[in-house]
């Protein structure tokens, strides 16, 4: 099995006028699946070892210039707000009960509550190289299950009021890191997705399965509670009937999607999406009539925390 790399410091925050000369540390461990982050201050008396806070299903956003995070526990008496910039204003909010809490990972340090900031403050913050932050290493993948609804419309060949459902699963692996300027940050992924059931209800009835094995899905960084995904994906799909009528039971299926990944729990998120489908022979035969279609999708995935 591959070893993990070991903890990376992300960043280190401190503020100026704070007599204890207190710093909040985040520090990012494992990859992958087995990705999780903690919060430690220090330093402290007799070289005590730090006050660790730990994170769990937090997703930071981290970037060369700047790191972000918000944090807060099942029953909300743990809070941690971080905007660290490498240059410009710094802002650190640490809100901590003393009593410990029953429903989520403790603390290993009693003293977890001198982290509490009494509100925001500003702070300065020296942040790690990006790829120290990463582990050196793409963060890994993900699951995607899900079904859709859709319906064809009037275009070139193609015509409209067909209807059908289809399921489909995917598995997907980073093949970057995030790259790219401003608001379209992100990092490629690319998947292989099968759709166990293709069914049409309307106008005729037939059934089928695809499978797509080139699908390339550009994720934008994610924000506190949702991220952006954009997609485009190559395969076939397989009929009982012809599909249209008159053509083939083999075809080309293609889709573009525009989604967001809705962010209910540390490794799982609702996902909602619109399709635009494609379904033709490809131009094998001297016409060409294929299915476009609109196709609303729901699922859920299971992956990294991106």
């Amino acid at each position: 099995m591959p070893a993990h790399p070991p903890p990376a410091i992300v960043v280190t925050c401190r503020a100026p006028d704070d007599p204890a000369h207190r710093a909040w540390t985040l520090v990012r461990e494992g990859a992958g699946q087995a990705e999780w982050w903690r919060l430690e201050l220090g330093p402290r008396a007799g070289n005590a070892p730090p006050v660790v806070l730990p994170l769990p299903g937090v997703a930071p956003r981290v970037g060369s210039e700047r790191v972000t995070l918000e944090f807060r526990s099942t029953s909300s008496r743990r809070e941690v707000v971080l905007d660290a910039r490498r240059t410009g204003r710094s802002i650190l909010d640490v809100v901590v009960h003393a009593e410990p809490e029953a429903n989520v990972e403790r603390s290993p340090d009693s003293t977890v509550a001198a982290m509490h900031t009494g509100g925001r403050i500003r702070v300065t913050c020296a942040l790690a190289p990006r790829n120290v932050a990463d582990g050196g290493l793409p963060r890994g993948g993900e699951w995607m299950l899900g079904a859709g609804h859709g319906w064809s419309f009037d275009l070139f060949e193609s015509a409209g009021g067909r209807r059908y459902v289809a399921t489909t699963v995917s598995w997907g692996l980073d093949l970057t890191r995030d790259v790219g300027p401003g608001w379209l940050r992100g990092r490629l992924l690319w998947a292989l997705e099968a759709a166990p059931l293709y069914a049409q209800y309307a106008p005729t009835t037939t059934a089928g399965l695809g499978v797509s094995p080139l699908l390339w899905r550009w994720r934008f960084r994610p924000g506190p509670r949702a991220a952006a995904f954009a997609e485009m994906a190559f395969g076939g799909l397989f009929t009982r009937d012809a599909l249209p009528e008159g053509t083939d039971r083999a075809n080309f299926l293609a889709h573009g999607a525009i989604g967001i990944r809705w962010r209910p729990a540390a490794r799982w998120s609702l996902v909602t999406a619109y399709r635009f489908q494609h379904v033709s022979n490809g131009n094998q035969r001297a016409s060409n009539p294929g299915v476009n279609a609109h196709v609303l999708w729901l699922g859920v995935a299971h992956g990294t925390k991106r």
